[in-house]
């Protein structure tokens, strides 16, 4: 068994730990040059407020709907990030950090001695008392199947924050994978979503009931683990120490809207020096 937890809104979450005046306030954390917005509480979001969207289309409504606004601070969010690892691990057998808000728990053993879901709620509790962070809990006998409970998270508030699949509530599977988009299983892209649409593939679950040879004929193999996952067949192991990465992007955004050209032009000469 897999678990995956997801901190809730990341960024915003580690400045209202430190706001706590700001706990129901819509607060938006903006790129490292203020060019964009990076990361909103569920406030923000409900004011319409889209991520990446450009800091002076909503300079304006700062004003009108109250909006806290921050710059981003990298620091503190790798530093709530460790804290929230150190809570994992002190609690599970080994934790994977998929990336600074996510990450992998094995649950191998666990269900021994306690059911997954009342252990997905310990550790969500555990993680709110010792960091003041709202987490996502999904646990699934997959990594991929854990994604798509995690997703589900959101979708049913009803669970709380946390939402198990297991082979004892199979039912519980079928509809999530019949309600997730195709698009939202993890590992399936943009390119990838338009192709398996074209084939009338636009559900976790027809992916699911997908011939396996077809998909690795006709897509790759890595797709055909994903089938085999969403079928609660364990293909992706635990990386407890996960592989160096194959590139790094730094980027800015311009603060305002640009029709000059040599300001463009500048700016990528700058970076082409960079690279």
């Amino acid at each position: 068994m897999f678990a995956l937890a997801d901190i809730n809104s990341f960024y915003a979450s580690c400045e209202k730990v430190f706001r706590p005046d700001l706990r129901n306030e819509p607060v938006i954390v903006l790129s490292n040059n203020d060019g964009c917005v990076i990361a909103r509480s569920p406030e923000a979001k409900a004011l319409g407020i889209r991520m990446g969207q450009p800091w002076f289309q909503v300079r304006q409504m700062r004003l009108e709907k109250k909006i806290h606004v921050f710059s981003s601070n990298y620091a503190l969010y790798h530093s709530m990030s460790q804290r929230v690892m150190a809570v994992l691990e002190s609690l599970s057998p080994a934790v994977e950090p998929y990336s600074i808000d996510e990450m992998f728990i094995d649950l191998r053993g666990v269900n021994r001695c306690i059911s997954p879901e009342v252990f997905g709620h310990q550790l969500r509790e555990q993680v709110k008392s010792w960091t003041g962070l709202t987490m996502g809990v999904g646990i699934a006998p997959t990594k991929t199947l854990a994604k798509s409970a995690q997703w589900a998270t959101k979708q049913w508030p009803q669970f709380s924050g946390v939402v198990a699949l297991t082979a004892e509530n199979r039912n519980r599977i079928l509809k999530l994978l019949g309600l997730q988009p195709v698009g939202e299983v993890w590992g399936v892209g943009r390119r990838l979503t338009e192709k398996l649409n074209a084939l009338g593939i636009n559900t976790a679950l027809q992916l699911a009931q997908a011939n396996t040879a077809f998909i690795r004929k006709n897509f790759s193999v890595i797709l055909e683990r994903t089938v085999r996952e969403l079928n609660g067949e364990s293909c992706i192991s635990l990386e407890e120490a996960p592989p160096a990465k194959q590139q790094i992007v730094c980027s800015r955004s311009f603060g305002e809207r640009i029709t000059d050209k040599d300001a463009m032009h500048q700016a990528v000469v700058q970076y082409a020096e960079r690279a």
